[in-house]
């Protein structure tokens, strides 16, 4: 875990790692036979049953509630639209880079529907007496959660941030924004949606390891370099991951406004 988690920049646009409050997480269930595991039962508060629009197929219930979120949409996805907008009003309308990206970043249709993650607390994965349990999801070796420092004054003790339920909603919803992460947290994300996703393995070293032959030793984002992950091994070599997928100016936030809480 690093020792700068929680940026005390205010000012940042949008950004993957970020923590809202949000209106509310839906997922939706079989109606007769609705299961919520004990870790997402403080946002599963809501419920409205409702029939399919196909002749035969079981009624459906949508299960939703208020909640914390990460967000884990990555940088280059928040803002991909606003960005094609504005090279077609270059293009298409001789409009200037500054005219044309005012005039995209204005349109609240564009970029509308981001992906999250709910933010959980550690009493509701694992026992209080649960020592080994609770320390694997604090250290960061169980796959699938992201532990998140305490926090006081963000109200935030004894969290984690569940990779497993991911959803997407429409960024209006999201009401208050509590803090942004660093760059080195933000990397620490990236990493625990790479094992989440792709290495799955419930120890940083399992699969990977064996593949190369050598432990793995650290890990750090190369400055320069935001959508790259650097594994260094006990040999000496190293290892990326999530590299850039060749030369392109449309990755990362550009809408210059800090988000804003909405009426509710």
């Amino acid at each position: 875990m690093t020792s700068e988690f929680y940026s005390r920049d205010v000012g940042r646009p949008l950004q993957q790692g970020d923590v809202f409050l949000t209106s509310g997480l839906t997922r939706v269930a079989l109606a007769g036979n609705v299961h919520t595991p004990t870790a997402w039962s403080s946002f599963s508060t809501h419920r409205s049953d409702f029939a399919t629009s196909v002749p035969g197929l079981p009624g459906l219930s949508s299960i939703s509630g208020r909640a914390a979120v990460l967000v884990v949409s990555h940088d280059c996805h928040l803002d991909k639209e606003v960005h094609l907008r504005a090279r077609e009003l270059m293009r298409e309308q001789g409009l200037s880079e500054e005219a044309a990206y005012e005039s995209a970043e204005d349109d609240d249709s564009l970029d509308r529907h981001i992906t999250v993650c709910p933010i959980i607390h550690l009493d509701n994965l694992a026992a209080a007496d649960d020592k080994d349990a609770r320390g694997q999801i604090r250290s960061g070796r169980r796959v699938g959660y992201l532990p998140l420092p305490d926090s006081a004054p963000l109200g935030l003790n004894g969290c984690v941030a569940d990779l497993s339920y991911r959803a997407t909603v429409d960024r209006l919803t999201l009401t208050q924004r509590l803090v942004s992460l660093t760059d080195d947290a933000r990397l620490q994300l990236r990493y625990a949606l790479a094992r989440m996703d792709s290495l799955r393995t419930p120890d940083i070293g399992a699969e990977l390891e064996l593949a190369v032959g050598q432990r793995v030793v650290g890990v750090e984002r190369p400055r320069g370099k935001k959508m790259t992950i650097v594994l260094h091994l006990s040999d000496g070599a190293t290892l990326e991951l999530l590299p850039r997928p060749g030369t392109t100016s449309l990755e990362g936030p550009r809408r210059q406004k800090a988000p804003t809480k909405t009426d509710e």
